[in-house]
């Protein structure tokens, strides 16, 4: 659900002119993290049916993204396949620029040597009901807010709250109607929306519960619901958290996020959890206290910087230039090794 919106919102702040370039051109193979599975190995096996799947996606017709996403799924199983694999994801995302339309293909692999990487609580199994309608709310908002902005009618700067997270704020009458009964919904049912963080089997309704209870009254019990589902099963619910929780660390000053809670999330096995996470980071690291936790984990933004995606690529430099004060270069992949090992290490003596 939230992956859509942030897709709609590149869309629609694209360039005119790099949006009329319709055809995506592919421009990288990334793997994330693995010793079996290597970038070289990725386009050998599987080269000519990512080439397929770009040109299915560059159609954009509803019977040519059914037939990408089933190709999409069976490069999943047969990576997942691989002797020494325990998990394979792949993703594909689009980056617009003035002059370019570029698509990335990335593998999120996790090699049963690190199969602790998939350590997440079990899958709730429940069918939980929908306090006083909530959830739906919840979906409605987001739908409602996704189309205004699709079409340019939502107000770009970030709008006033009442909650621990804003997403489209009061900005239209029926909006704000919907805010008002998230308002009354998360102090009355806050109980009920627990019950529903645990047990229910669907994500996204465990991720609505989530952004319901941000609109509760207080703010320490929201940060930790949200620190509670980073070990969801499920990127969607841990994107969920994090995302609340970085809208607390920018414009909440009076609450505090322990950075040693969010930096094992840079090794995610979703490519998605991981992007929020180095988000999530940037407000972060000018906190001396917390600023020592994430150079901690430092040498992880190693792995995310090698990737060719840009999205990943350019918040791990981000992240690495604040913790080092350093202008290596972006692909000056040993110069910035160098200083992590040097400068993590050294947090260990």
């Amino acid at each position: 659900m939230m992956t859509l919106l942030v897709t709609s919102l590149l869309l629609a702040a694209a360039p005119t002119s790099a949006r009329a370039q319709s055809t995506a051109t592919l421009r990288g193979i990334d793997v994330y993290r693995s010793t079996v599975l290597t970038p070289e190995k990725a386009k050998e096996l599987y080269g000519r049916r990512i080439a397929e799947l770009v040109v299915l996606r560059n159609h954009r017709r509803p019977a040519s993204s059914d037939k990408a996403e089933a190709l999409r799924k069976d490069l999943e199983r047969d990576a997942s396949k691989l002797p020494g694999i325990a998990h394979a994801g792949l993703t594909l995302s689009e980056h617009f620029t003035s002059v370019d339309h570029a698509m990335y293909v990335t593998f999120d692999i996790v090699d049963e040597a690190d199969r602790g990487r998939l350590a997440f609580a079990p899958e709730p199994t429940r069918k939980t009901t929908d306090p006083e309608g909530l959830l739906a709310a919840w979906k409605s908002y987001y739908d409602l807010g996704s189309a205004l902005a699709r079409r340019g009618e939502m107000p770009v700067d970030r709008p006033d709250c009442p909650g621990f997270y804003c997403l489209w704020g009061a900005a239209t009458p029926e909006l704000g109607a919907l805010q008002s009964k998230f308002i009354a919904g998360a102090a009355a049912k806050e109980r009920e929306l627990r019950a529903v963080l645990v047990h229910e089997q669907d994500p996204q309704r465990r991720a609505a519960a989530l952004f319901v209870l941000s609109y509760g009254p207080r703010g320490e019990k929201v940060v930790e619901s949200c620190l509670a589902v980073l070990k969801d099963p499920s990127p969607l619910v841990r994107g969920a958290g994090l995302q609340i929780l970085a809208d607390i660390i920018n414009h909440r000053k009076d609450l505090r996020v322990d950075a040693e809670k969010i930096v094992p999330l840079l090794d995610d096995p979703s490519g998605s959890v991981r992007g929020k996470t180095l988000g999530l980071l940037v407000p972060m690291v000018d906190d001396k206290a917390e600023r020592r936790k994430i150079l901690a984990a430092a040498p992880r933004l190693i792995d995310i910087l090698k990737l060719s995606e840009p999205g990943s690529h350019d918040l791990a430099y981000t992240v690495l230039g604040q913790l080092s004060h350093q202008t290596f270069g972006r692909r000056d992949y040993a110069s910035w090794a160098t200083w992590v090992t040097e400068n993590a290490e050294g947090l260990k003596k």
